[in-house]
């Protein structure tokens, strides 16, 4: 055997993972959970506390009423919910029902919610009274509203219990939307077949077991929420529901980790970045989203278990993970997860020898059945597998390389597709939408990297005729046809597109975006001021003096994982700001002004001591076998508090 023939066998047997594909579907082991173990927590969300048991039923109810409604096998069931126990119930009562669930966030624009529903082809769309406004006028009839009497009376008439809808591997579980190149969003038809296979994964790697709790961290309309919906309730753990406004961007990850005594949790990297301490609680920290930088594994992987994890949504949600991050040298992806097949292959679909790029493809029990109504685009990226009879392969797009002890490492992309903050962005899709704005004759986008590590997306038009555009204003109207992540941080007018010899655009010669032009507001005045003022330039990358006291954070390039920055530094500073005044205030003078107040919004008022108050899972949990008296002495929890006038040690100690 020649050298080369070792490495080609090396390389393929690294792709293979040494576990065996579960053969169960992850509805089938929710409802064995709830038969052996109905009593133990499943979901919680504020006061709302539902076992496995309790969930169950619901879901039971659910199927049956939408089954009454026509969904049934591969007909599809739209998702309009708040995050909620009844978004998990009413998405396990799609699978009992036998049909897919299309999640749809309903806090993206109205424009968005509305597209998507219509191209999915629901039979049914479940809402609530404060998302019904989303539904088109033409799926009114469809519409089934989860907090009406009529309904809510509807469900408590249907039984719990029977066997349900039969499944089988290759039917739709589900149908997620992703950023497309054409223009416009593409549904994703995930089967049930790499389910049951990734949540046993998951679970094991993640360590996720019987009383762990696993934060509910991604959007609604993110594939990761399934997987986070999965390795909870596969393991008879607890998932953690949170509202909108007491996660990133609006609230730190740690408060909510401490308030609610989270053990896991999945995050991109970026949002790793506005926090400056993760309570001890957590066991286990998931990266994925994005590439993770080698300064973000060595700032966090002390102390815990992190991992690595890497996914299109076309592979169902995950295709690898890594062993647990040392915080040293390149951050690995890892080994491919049970049942599924990874292969680094060449333009020729040779594989590439260890340390050189290539593309990667994806095979086994987690390919999607492809683009939901694009048959072209479909067969374009699910292709066959040279090395299965009659098997299909993803061409993820990505580049990677296997390092020496063959372990996957990330090396960017083979197309214009980008990540932004953990999500998968087209810019032609960004484009296009700029493009059909009034006044707009060319426009593209690009993602620019001008600071490292600072990812954003650059918008460039040129006017039609005679138009008058202003950039910041164009970015407002793709505010409300476009959700934030995929909003450019600058809008450029150009007299013309810059061209190769070729006649392409020569995204090379895009002038950088000068995000300080938007400003020329009042210099600062005063303390606080002067201080947000250069807290704005530092982390905008901005010229120090540019920023001035009526420029809005946003309009100068800020974002939703910025703000979080903006606020921790404002705090290490002494000034009392939260992500939330961040986005409603926007300028240093807003900004000041709430500062010097004391008013951090989300924080309680000065009133009459609570008294006892409840023992928090994270007492219980630190407390082990010993009981709460051993905690004294052992454990600290700092907290921000802002301190009224005359309030002394002395006061304190009474």
């Amino acid at each position: 055997m020649t050298s080369g023939e070792r490495e080609r066998k090396l390389v393929l047997g690294w792709g293979v993972s040494g576990q065996e594909a579960a053969g169960t579907l992850m509805p089938e082991v929710v409802f064995a959970r709830a038969a052996t173990d109905p009593e133990a927590v499943a979901v919680e969300c504020g006061d709302a506390v539902v076992s496995y048991g309790e969930l169950v039923a619901a879901a039971d109810r659910w199927g049956r009423l939408l089954a009454s409604r026509g969904a049934g096998a591969e007909s599809r069931v739209a998702v309009v919910l708040e995050r909620s126990v009844e978004l998990v119930e009413v998405l396990l009562g799609c699978w009992r029902a036998g049909a897919a669930f299309v999640p749809v966030d309903p806090g993206h624009p109205a424009a968005r919610v509305g597209w998507l529903l219509e191209d999915c082809g629901p039979v049914v769309v479940v809402c609530s009274a404060a998302t019904a406004m989303l539904v088109p006028e033409g799926l009114a009839g469809r519409r089934v509203v989860a907090d009406d009497p009529a309904v809510v009376a509807e469900l408590g008439g249907m039984p719990a219990g029977g066997p349900g809808a039969r499944l089988a591997p290759g039917q739709a579980a589900y149908v997620m939307y992703t950023s497309g190149s054409t223009g416009q969003p593409k549904g994703v038809v995930v089967p049930h077949a790499g389910l049951g296979p990734l949540a046993a994964a998951q679970a094991g790697h993640f360590r996720v077991r019987r009383g762990s709790r696993v934060l509910a961290f991604a959007s609604p309309g993110f594939d990761a929420s399934v997987a986070e919906l999965c390795v909870a309730l596969a393991s008879g753990a607890a998932l953690v529901v949170a509202g909108r406004e007491q996660m990133p961007p609006r609230a730190p990850l740690a408060a909510a980790v401490a308030r609610l005594g989270i053990t896991h949790v999945t995050v991109p990297p970026a949002v790793l970045a506005a926090e400056e301490e993760l309570p001890p609680v957590l066991e286990t920290l998931v990266v994925a989203g994005e590439a993770c930088p080698e300064g973000v594994a060595a700032r966090w992987s002390a102390g815990r278990r992190m991992i690595n994890a890497y996914g299109p949504t076309e592979a169902t949600v995950c295709v690898s993970m890594s062993g647990p991050l040392a915080g040293t040298g390149e951050v690995p992806v890892g080994r491919p997860a049970a049942g599924r097949r990874v292969m680094v292959l060449d333009r020729f679909l040779r594989p590439v020898p260890p340390g050189v790029a290539g593309e990667l493809y994806v095979a086994g029990a987690g390919v999607a059945r492809g683009y939901a109504g694009r048959p072209g685009l479909t067969a374009e990226r699910f292709v066959a597998c040279p090395r299965e009879a009659g098997g299909r392969m993803y061409r993820t797009g990505d580049l990677a390389k296997w390092s020496a002890d063959g372990q996957l490492v990330f090396a960017g992309r083979a197309d214009g597709q980008v990540k932004i903050r953990g999500f998968r962005v087209e810019p032609g899709e960004v484009a296009a939408a700029l493009g059909r704005l009034p006044g707009v004759g060319q426009a593209v986008v690009a993602a620019r990297e001008d600071r490292p590590g600072d990812r954003r997306l650059a918008g460039y038009v040129v006017p039609a005729g005679d138009a008058g555009l202003d950039g910041e204003a164009l970015r407002g109207e793709l505010g409300r046809l476009l959700p934030e992540f995929m909003v450019p941080a600058s809008v450029t007018v150009l007299e013309r597109l810059p061209v190769t010899v070729n006649g392409k655009v020569d995204y090379a010669a895009l002038p950088a975006p000068d995000f300080a032009s938007a400003g020329g507001s009042r210099r600062p005045a005063g303390e606080a001021e002067e201080l947000l003022c250069g807290l704005f330039a530092e982390l905008l990358g901005l010229e120090a003096g540019s920023v001035g006291a009526e420029d809005s954070f946003f309009t100068l390039g800020g974002d939703s994982i910025m703000s979080m920055q903006l606020a921790a530094r404002a705090r290490r500073a002494g000034l009392g700001l939260s992500p939330q005044d961040v986005f409603e205030k926007e300028t240093p003078a807003g900004l000041a002004v709430v500062a010097q107040a004391g008013e951090v919004s989300g924080g309680a008022e000065w009133g009459e001591p609570t008294g006892e108050v409840p023992v928090t899972p994270v007492m219980l949990m630190l407390s082990g076998a010993g009981g709460l008296e051993s905690l004294g002495g052992r454990f600290c929890q700092w907290v921000v508090l802002e301190v009224p006038p005359g309030l002394d040690a002395g006061v304190l100690a009474v």
